[in-house]
């Protein structure tokens, strides 16, 4: 194997390389194959009214196109030549592009699968892939037959990497249907959280614009709204001249303020709650008659619902001014 000869077709400089496929084939392929020791090349060989671009004493077959074809659209073509001549080995280029196949791999059917090699030119740089493919091309071995022992250890190599893709495939699929739960799971998470996230910012909301149920049913239970709201005290310089006026006007306010109704006197004038023990708020009243309140004035909810279920009841007090 000529080392330097295919590291320098590695470094071919294409600019302005002529693309014919008879410029490929004596300035790219010819090249290639006389670096593995191959002087004896049958061009054109004739195959049954066909013409074979380079053949090999019939172990080798080569076809070659132009350097912008797509050597995809040519398979069907070297497949048929392979039928005709038996090669070992068949290579399809367009001098930038490599496909090494293997025509006679029996546990393969189509010949579209028999790919044993497949590398650009520009590979040839890489020694790696030069000692594989000398293995299989260079002529020396072709007088002993280890090059078929090469091929058939390349294919059973394929074999089981294949074997290992479809393992990889199979475990990757699984991993993914496990990260799609997990994805859904989480979403249902963010859809909780916000909801939650929503209804604590309700209950701050709430609390900030003075709505807090809580402190309505003490104000309730125990008559002492003037403990949970205080009016804001606006301190003025006394005028003397006009105490008769405020003296009057504090007389108004204290005749206007209103009183919260006994729940106690309302309970014991209905028979039905009468003998009912732990009421003694108009809280504990709607609690036995499970009257949602809902942060309302349990007095306001108990008399509406007085009015649309018990109209004989007597009925719930207004608070008195």
């Amino acid at each position: 194997m000529n080392i330097e000869r295919l590291n320098s077709l590695a470094n071919t400089d294409f600019t302005n390389f002529i693309q014919s496929e008879n410029n490929v084939k004596y300035k790219i392929i010819i090249p290639f194959l006389q670096a593995f020791n191959h002087v004896d090349l049958d061009l054109e060989h004739a195959a049954q009214g066909s013409r074979i671009d380079i053949n090999i004493g019939n172990r080798i077959i080569v076809e070659t196109k132009a350097l912008g074809q797509n050597i995809n659209m040519h398979v069907q073509q070297l497949a048929d030549y392979c039928g005709k001549e038996l090669p070992v080995l068949a290579i399809l280029t367009n001098g930038r592009h490599f496909r090494i196949y293997s025509p006679q791999w029996r546990q393969l059917r189509s010949f579209t699968e028999k790919i044993i090699y497949e590398f650009d030119l520009k590979h040839l740089s890489d020694i790696n892939l030069l000692n594989r493919l000398e293995k299989i091309l260079d002529f020396t071995n072709y007088d002993s037959l280890e090059f078929i022992d090469h091929i058939e250890q390349r294919e059973k190599e394929i074999l089981k990497l294949k074997s290992q893709i479809d393992e990889l495939k199979l475990l990757k699929k699984s991993e993914v249907n496990e990260v799609k739960d997990e994805i859904q799971d989480l979403k249902i998470q963010i859809q909780e959280l916000n909801e939650q996230i929503k209804l604590k910012e309700k209950f701050v909301s709430e609390v900030e614009s003075g709505n807090i149920p809580e402190l309505e049913r003490l104000a309730s239970d125990y008559l002492i709204p003037f403990l949970i709201s205080l009016p804001t005290v606006v301190t003025r310089p006394v005028n003397v001249a006009s105490n008769s006026t405020t003296l009057s006007s504090i007389n108004t306010t204290t005749r206007n303020k209103t009183s919260s109704p006994s729940a106690r006197d309302w309970i014991e004038k209905i028979p039905d709650l009468k003998g009912v023990g732990g009421l003694s708020s108009w809280r504990d009243v709607c609690d036995h008659l499970a009257i949602a309140v809902d942060g309302d004035s349990a007095r306001r909810r108990l008399k509406i619902w007085v009015e649309q279920h018990q109209p004989n009841w007597e009925k719930v007090p207004e608070p008195k001014k």
